[in-house]
């Protein structure tokens, strides 16, 4: 079996093993350093309402969406210049964006460093209000105003030079040369650009009709439910072990890191090892521990370790879900179209997450506990049918490519990834 994607083409470019690590690095550089700054300060949205809720402001804000209708770079920029109407597309674009340059087993990786940007948000906003705490009445200003003053600049400043900073696909990149354009055309997957005769419209619907959209689509969203509410609610959670508001602020910073560090390892041994499922189901293993934890009569400092696994179970295990269905999505139509219906969907999962903690179960917010262990006790049900699904699949592709005596490199390409 080759050991790469130009293995089976005609005609193939070939690089030896320390020129593709630099040219792999040169294209990391240019492309996801500005893609991470773009979802951190796009994130610290929310994570600011979570600060400002916690210290008990309510402001409200008027949400603009501006249409467009830009080349990648341009759209990005814009989308995230104009919050959280246009954030919806922001994250399937990026995944689609990122499946246009590297081959699957390069891709999670990249999906996981840029979305820790929201675990370093959690962390940097917390940093961010207990600094900001100490200008209050400065400009005669009250000291909330100024988190979204600061980020709210951060933020306009980051879109426009992601304008001019992104380039929108590998035939478009000035830094390459023709012959490293070809390269990376041939390590993508065979099937990346292969949409068939068939229309944009029928590629649409069969996205729609797709089984695996659908399963990964409530697989994203019963993940995200625990990700986003220990997220919502983690400086109330602390403040209500006995810290005072300053202390619970400071304390969320190393839970949000040490996030960010589970999420990209998590998909560093996923892509080395090119498989997904195991670690989803540790990653919800890890997080029900912490949810347990949560649950008990535990000390403060269990809690609070608890937290650390309720967090990182979390957000290590959503990458792997994103790039899971990108990976076995045929087509670059049909991959974007699911992407955004599997990210959609999650979305609802914030939506659940921000009412079931409820001011009248303080200080244990037991039923809130009892409802996020419920959904990743559904991530594990539903992670194993889409498992169960994908093997039953690639069992009878293999026994009907071997009854048609059908190359195994020619038919390996199209089983799923597990």
């Amino acid at each position: 079996m080759p050991s790469s994607l130009s293995d089976t083409m005609p005609d193939k470019m070939n690089l030896g093993p320390h020129e593709e690590r630099k040219l792999w690095r040169r294209i990391d550089f240019c492309l996801v350093p500005m893609i991470f700054l773009m979802y951190l300060f796009s994130f610290m949205d929310r994570a600011n309402i979570v600060q400002c809720r916690f210290v008990r402001v309510l402001h409200i804000i008027q949400l603009v969406r501006i249409p467009c209708k830009y080349h990648s770079s341009v759209r990005s920029s814009v989308q995230v210049a104009t919050w959280h109407n246009a954030e919806a597309g922001f994250y399937p674009g990026v995944v689609f964006y990122l499946s246009m340059w590297y081959p699957k087993y390069r891709l999670i990786y990249r999906v996981a460093f840029f979305s820790s940007a929201a675990a370093v948000a959690g962390g940097f906003s917390g940093l961010l209000a207990y600094a900001i705490g100490f200008m209050n009445n400065f400009g005669h200003l009250e000291g909330w105003s100024w988190i979204f003053i600061i980020q709210g600049l951060a933020t306009i400043v980051v879109s426009f030079v992601g304008v001019f900073a992104l380039v929108d696909y590998p035939d478009t990149a000035k830094f390459l040369s023709a012959e490293e354009k070809r390269f990376i055309k041939q390590q993508r997957t065979l099937d990346m650009d292969d949409d068939g005769e068939s229309t944009v419209t029928q590629h649409i619907l069969s996205a729609f009709a797709d089984w695996q959209v659908w399963s990964m689509g409530f697989l994203l969203m019963f993940i995200n439910v625990p990700a986003y509410g220990i997220t919502f609610f983690l400086p109330t959670i602390l403040n209500n072990f006995g810290y005072d508001t300053a202390i619970s602020q400071l304390l969320t910073v190393p839970v949000y890191l040490a996030a960010a560090i589970s999420m990209v390892n998590v998909a560093h041994f996923s892509d080395s090892m090119k498989i997904r499922f195991p670690f989803i189901i540790a990653s919800a293993l890890i997080g029900l521990a912490g949810y347990i934890i949560q649950i008990t009569d535990a000390s403060t400092g269990v809690k609070y370790f608890g937290t650390f696994l309720a967090v990182i179970g979390g957000y290590s295990g959503f990458p792997c879900v994103i790039g899971w269905l990108a990976n076995n999505l045929h087509g670059k139509y049909k991959r974007a179209v699911g992407t955004a219906i599997q990210v959609g969907m999650g979305n609802l999962g914030g939506v659940i997450a921000s009412n079931i903690f409820q001011a009248q179960d303080e200080p244990r917010y037991i039923l809130a506990f009892a409802l996020e262990i419920g959904f990743l006790c559904m991530v594990l049900i539903v992670a194993v049918f889409t498992v169960c699904a994908y093997h039953r699949a690639n069992t009878a592709r293999i026994a009907s490519a071997k009854r048609d005596e059908i190359n195994e490199t020619e038919y390996a390409v199209g089983l799923y990834v597990i």
